[in-house]
């Protein structure tokens, strides 16, 4: 049966003999700083923001080699380049509903995460993407004329393409061409001629090249931006030192080589409030180390995930209360999960959270564990030292307070995961599992709330009306339309609050907050006129 909610695939070409190497083994499994070549590219391409589905092309014998190291669709390719994309491709078609489509290759590992989410990107506007190189200054004349297209420039991978187009053109009886040859002459296409690291394994000595460009192109930079973000993030609300615990975590994660017998460990770059390193250990395998940077935070994690239905989390390994980190099996393969309607996976994820929420008797006697209207009074404190749309914004608290009186005040309360969104919701095979959890007490409404913010924040400065009702009606099968709605207006509220303290973006989301507020609920603004 097909995935009807699968609809951008990144095909990754995992073929190829090695013979340059002088061994049996392909070139994408050679070894790079410890890891795999194609491990590299996996990484970024789970990493891909607007991603549903990664498939893999190998060459026979490695299938499901592949398969159980990345838990992912894995595709046995053909005796040459084009049968393999073919082979690929129908796959891809028989399986998914799929609107857009990347081709990268298992031994391009400079490829980032960044640049599949701008092929996406680049997809809602054009038929199909190519990595280009001009070949001479001189040739700026693209005239879509088909015998031109790979005269006046070098075409790299990856490459897009809007699939249904593809594949109603594919020529199956020709697989000589070159697959964007199959696209219409009239089609509209996008040359990226600004990516300039496309550079493929092929020769032994392109290893040490290679991990040098790796360090300077993706790993540093990707450090130096992850950490300015957690600096900044943790130092808006006021926590002083975070230099000084920054350089702690990375003095812990050396200490940590020997106790875990790690190969290798990486930070992970999408992270704001915590540090994040995936590594393989010798013992425990793949694993994640989470570093909060609070006796505070840590707590509400680590009780969330003892106390938590088993399945529902990713699987707590280890602990450390000195250094404040948690360590966690690795969730294969990893990808986020956007909102979608139709994901049978995610709809099954909010069946068991809604039958297994905590009672908060289970945490009877924990002094330590905030309420959800304490977290909304520290960010009405947090964002009083700024005077943006300050009359709006403390009518708006009033409300809030009422409405938390008449609909919560005396609900039944439950242990909240409280940030269950794309980010926090990981596909593990044919299951979606939560991490991160931000751990507080509240009503039922309040676990299903951010996943609104999140995913119409990604609109703004609009507001998407569509998907505001659809996914209303998704979470009232588990909560009554009018709490929904309470909540959701409380939490906004508490958002635009966060993002006057937070964000560094001029107010552009505290912007978009307001106005939602307008737009959605003006029954409840109208309640303390």
């Amino acid at each position: 049966m097909k995935k009807e909610y699968v609809h951008n695939v990144i095909l990754v070409m995992s073929g190829g003999v090695g013979a340059r190497f002088g061994t049996d083994c392909p070139k994408q499994y050679n070894i790079m700083d410890s890891r795999m070549v194609i491990d590299y590219v996996i990484d970024a391409c789970r990493k891909t923001k607007a991603v549903d589905e990664i498939v893999v092309v190998a060459n026979e014998g490695w299938v499901d080699f592949v398969q159980k190291r990345y838990n992912l669709p894995t595709v046995a390719g053909g005796s040459t380049r084009p049968e393999s994309v073919l082979h690929g491709i129908q796959y891809v078609h028989e399986h998914y509903d799929c609107d857009k489509l990347i081709i990268t290759n298992a031994v391009c590992p400079l490829a980032t995460s960044d640049q599949y989410d701008k092929y996406f990107k680049y997809l809602d506007e054009y038929d199909f993407v190519l990595t280009t190189w001009k070949l001479a200054p001189a040739l700026q004349r693209f005239d879509g004329v088909r015998v031109d297209r790979d005269e006046f420039f070098n075409v790299m991978e990856p490459d897009a393409y809007r699939f249904k187009i593809l594949w109603d053109n594919y020529d199956f009886k020709n697989l000589k061409k070159y697959i964007f040859h199959n696209m219409p002459l009239d089609a509209n296409a996008y040359y990226c001629f600004d990516y300039p690291y496309t550079m493929k394994l092929t020769h032994p000595h392109d290893l040490k090249l290679l991990k040098v460009m790796y360090d300077e192109i993706v790993r540093r930079p990707d450090q130096q931006s992850t950490l300015s973000v957690v600096n900044k993030y943790l130092s808006a609300d006021g926590t002083s030192d975070i230099d000084i615990w920054i350089a702690s975590v990375q003095e812990t994660m050396k200490e940590m080589v020997n106790k875990y017998a790690l190969t290798y460990y990486e930070l992970n770059a999408q992270t704001e409030a915590n540090i994040v390193y995936e590594a393989h250990s010798e013992r425990l395998g793949d694993i994640v180390f989470k570093f909060t940077p609070s006796a505070f935070h840590f707590h509400k994690e680590q009780v969330f995930y003892q106390l938590s239905h088993p399945g529902l989390m990713a699987e707590l390994l280890d602990s450390d209360e000195q250094h404040f980190m948690l360590v966690l099996r690795t969730v294969h393969p990893g990808f986020q999960i956007r909102f979608n309607n139709d994901n049978i996976e995610l709809r099954h994820f909010f069946d068991n959270i809604n039958k297994n929420l905590i009672p908060a008797e289970k945490l009877q006697g924990d002094t330590i564990v905030p309420d959800v209207w304490s977290e909304f009074e520290l960010y009405v404190h947090c964002a009083d030292r700024y005077t943006w749309e300050y009359e709006f914004r403390k009518k708006m608290e009033t409300i809030a307070l009422e409405i938390w009186n008449k609909y919560f005040k005396n609900a039944p309360k439950f242990y909240l995961h409280r940030d269950l969104h794309r980010r926090n919701l990981l596909r593990d095979g044919d299951r979606v599992v939560a991490i991160d959890p931000r751990g507080s007490i509240g009503p039922r409404a309040f676990e299903y709330v951010i996943q609104f913010v999140i995913e119409l924040r990604e609109f703004a400065p609009a507001f998407n009306e569509e998907l505001y009702n659809e996914m209303f009606e998704y979470y009232t099968r588990y909560v009554g339309a009018q709490e929904l709605k309470a909540a959701l207006f409380i939490f906004f509220v508490y958002k635009m609050n966060d993002y006057v303290f937070q964000k560094n973006d001029n107010y552009f989301l505290a912007s978009w907050c307001k106005q939602s507020i307008e737009t959605k609920f003006p029954e409840f603004i109208g309640i303390s006129n």
